[in-house]
């Protein structure tokens, strides 16, 4: 205590004076023990004393009586303030009125209340929980007494404040972990049970559901979880859990807005459910439980928006890939699987080792069916075909539409007709023949062709080609139907002279390069090129691609000249920047064949270095087909290539092999759409949703687009308004000699 006054200075003087009364009363020294004792005081008094004399001394032995009572309860008091003083989480004082102590413990050096053992701290709570106390118990001993002090202090605002902090933070992990699930969701299954199973486990929630609306319109379960773990997905027709909240689900999916409710009598108390949109509709309903009542108040309320979007975000990206997905495998004339479908197909069947014969069968002068009747019976006729080998084809068959006119049908080996008896019995008996189509009677022949596999080959392209081979020299003979005769193939001499030429001629250095300017849509300016190789044979002048860069790929020619091209494009490239031109970037094809060589990666090293990489003259540009086998080698080499700062795009995107949901995980940032659906989608409304929906999808994963072949201003306008931010072509440019790029340069 600091600068307290004691007791026993308190009550000096009135005992002093007392004294002093005694003495002038008995007429000697009375003791003070001896002044709270009434008889023994009376014994001091001389043998004649006067009752006046003996009534004074008795009110003495009162009053001493009286005044040690006060100091001994004044003592207790003090007692009880020095044990609140030390033990007190805070400090405590009594000053004067001139700012002095009176009392109250230190102020300085004050070893802190809340370290003392003998100091116990609760937490305790009030009026049913709704305020909370800290509070401090400690022991207090007063002249031999045991006694038990304590203090209470308010923390009901802090107490909340934590608690709402933890909530924050407890949503707001929720929300993370749902924005980290996303990107790495493959299929929308997936991410809706990873979803559900995440907010289960968030402190406070049990259990969590998302449903979606069929295609009946109603609200059906997709996915659940719960704490304990119960996961699952959920089928038409299964009985829900009890707990699912289906009225509250219906009348969010019914608003659109969100909804909270309590569930009096049931396990789980409260429940919450937010809307899901796709594409700006209706999708489906996330719900949340928790066994606590009133769980999701206003703060859940007002941040269930977030939750909103973030799952309607995943779900959205997922739904648009499988559309897209389905897109790209459905042809949009006929309804029918379409060549890239089938391709899958027959490259599943090829690597089980099945075997079987890929049939190709033609409508005959279909384009003088379209230009005689139009388009649209055109279509119709494809149509009416395609529902008529639809109700034949047998499930362990395939079908697909491959082109205009041609529809493909593989005949598993072990079916009940062989090829020719399928054509002759099914097929020509069911197609050939007249056809209503609106107001227009249409008679319509055909003729087919047939290949083996795996004798004929072992991909849908190879089989297809020489399908139409058979089929071609089945009609050259007015046949209907033609087999395959790999006796008589006069492809593969011609393949083996071809190859020996490539050989000369790339010892010869005649394939050259070619460049084709790229063209800002929005603007109009020349922002890149694409190096085309080109054999300038010694008599036969320049050779189309067309003829020799298959026979390229195929011997493997192709890695030794796709090198020849990166370095001479390098080289252009530095000899125009030396020159004071602004070159662009310069893209160039790496063809599968080089992805299965070592040497790629240094290759592109060494022809950035020829340029100089800080300028980023290089692109290359992949086909899909280079995605079908060792798709990992492929990611990790396009990775490396991506860190020196070389960007990659998908050439011919639509045409290839590969899955659509290889783009999510390609580290790709560029895609070119073939010039086959840019020729077609100013005719054709289902090409220009298709290119519509692959642009969309392009920008969804933040990919640039390209589109090749752009021939008229009609497809750059159509093009530009899907914002497509480059193009190529021949209505920019026809591909041409370093020398004459260069002068394209000087007049930019």
């Amino acid at each position: 205590m600091n600068n307290r006054a004691s007791i026993e200075q308190l009550q000096a003087s009135p005992f002093a004076g007392l004294q002093r009364l005694a003495r002038f009363i008995c007429g000697k020294d009375v003791p003070l023990e001896d002044l709270m004792d009434e008889h023994t005081l009376l014994s001091y008094l001389p043998e004649h004393a006067t009752d006046e004399q003996r009534s004074a001394l008795a009110d003495v032995a009162q009053n001493a009586l009286a005044q040690e009572e006060l100091r001994h309860g004044l003592a207790r008091a003090n007692g009880f303030l020095a044990g609140f003083a030390e033990h007190a989480p805070a400090p405590l004082w009594i000053k004067d009125a001139e700012g002095s102590f009176v009392m109250g413990s230190c102020l300085e050096g004050q070893e802190g209340a809340l370290d003392n053992p003998d100091v116990t701290k609760t937490m305790e709570t009030t009026d049913e929980g709704r305020r909370h106390w800290l509070v401090h118990k400690f022991p207090i001993h007063v002249n031999g007494e045991s006694f038990t002090g304590g203090s209470a202090i308010d923390v009901t605002t802090e107490v909340e404040k934590e608690r709402a902090l933890i909530r924050h933070d407890n949503f707001y992990v929720l929300l993370s972990r749902l924005s980290a699930l996303i990107p790495r969701s493959r299929t929308l299954e997936q991410l809706c049970l990873d979803a559900c199973r995440l907010a289960a486990h968030q402190p406070g929630l049990d259990c969590a559901a998302i449903s979606r609306k069929d295609d009946d319109g109603r609200l059906v379960l997709y996915a659940s979880a719960s704490r304990e773990g119960q996961e699952r997905h959920w089928h038409h027709g299964e009985t829900p859990p009890d707990w699912l909240a289906a009225e509250l689900a219906l009348h969010v999916m019914a608003t659109g807005r969100v909804q909270s409710g309590s569930r009096k009598g049931h396990e789980i108390a409260s429940c919450m459910a937010v809307p899901l949109f796709v594409n700006n509709q209706p999708w489906g309903v996330a719900t949340f439980y928790s066994r606590r009542e009133q769980h999701f108040d206003a703060f859940y309320r007002e941040r269930a928006g977030e939750l909103s979007n973030e799952l309607s975000y995943g779900i959205e990206r997922l739904v648009n890939a499988q559309e897209m997905h389905r897109l790209a495998r459905t042809n949009v004339l006929s309804g029918l699987p379409s060549r890239l479908q089938f391709e899958e197909e027959i490259a599943a069947l090829a690597a089980s080792d099945a075997r079987g014969t890929v049939l190709l069968l033609n409508i005959n002068r279909f384009d003088e069916i379209s230009s005689a009747y139009g388009n649209a019976a055109a279509v119709g006729l494809m149509r009416h075909i395609a529902q008529r080998l639809r109700s034949v084809i047998a499930e362990s068959m395939l079908l697909a539409h491959v082109g205009v006119g041609r529809f493909a049908i593989f005949l598993p080996a072990h079916g009940t007709q062989t090829a020719a008896e399928f054509i002759h019995e099914t097929a020509v008996p069911m197609l050939q023949g007249a056809y209503q189509v609106k107001e227009h009677k249409i008679w319509c022949t055909i003729n087919a062709g047939a290949a083996a596999l795996p004798d004929d080959g072992t991909t849908a392209d190879e089989l297809l080609v020489k399908a139409w081979d058979a089929l071609a020299a089945a009609r050259d003979l007015d046949l209907r139907f033609g087999q395959y005769d790999r006796a008589a193939d006069r492809v593969v001499a011609r393949q083996i002279s071809l190859e020996v030429e490539l050989r000369d001629a790339l010892e010869r250095q005649e394939f050259v390069n070619f460049y084709q300017p790229k063209i800002d849509l929005r603007t109009g300016k020349l922002t890149g090129a694409e190096a085309l190789v080109r054999w300038r044979h010694p008599q036969r002048g320049l050779v189309s691609p067309a003829e020799f860069v298959p026979e390229l790929e195929r011997t493997g020619l192709v890695i030794a000249v796709g090198r020849q091209v990166m370095q001479r494009a390098m080289q252009d490239w530095r000899a125009w920047h030396d020159a004071g031109l602004v070159p662009p970037q310069i893209a160039v094809n790496v063809a599968p064949a080089q992805f299965r060589c070592d040497s790629l990666f240094s290759d592109i090293e060494h022809a950035l270095h020829t340029a100089g990489a800080d300028n980023q003259p290089l692109s290359i540009e992949i086909t899909e087909s280079s995605l079908v086998s060792d798709h990992d080698r492929v990611v990790e080499i396009l990775s490396k290539v991506r860190a020196l700062d070389v960007p990659v795009a998908i050439d011919d995107f639509g045409t290839g092999y590969s899955s659509l949901s290889y783009l999510v995980s390609l580290p790709v940032d560029v895609m070119k759409i073939d010039r086959s659906f840019v020729t077609r989608m100013s005719q054709d409304a289902g090409y220009m949703g298709l290119v519509s929906t692959v642009v969309s999808l392009a920008h969804n994963l933040d990919l640039k687009v390209v589109a090749e072949g752009i021939e008229t201003e009609e497809e750059a306008k159509l093009l530009k308004l899907l914002r497509c931010e480059q193009g190529q072509g021949y209505l920019y440019g026809h591909p041409v000699p370093a020398d004459e790029f260069a002068a394209l340069l000087e007049a930019a």
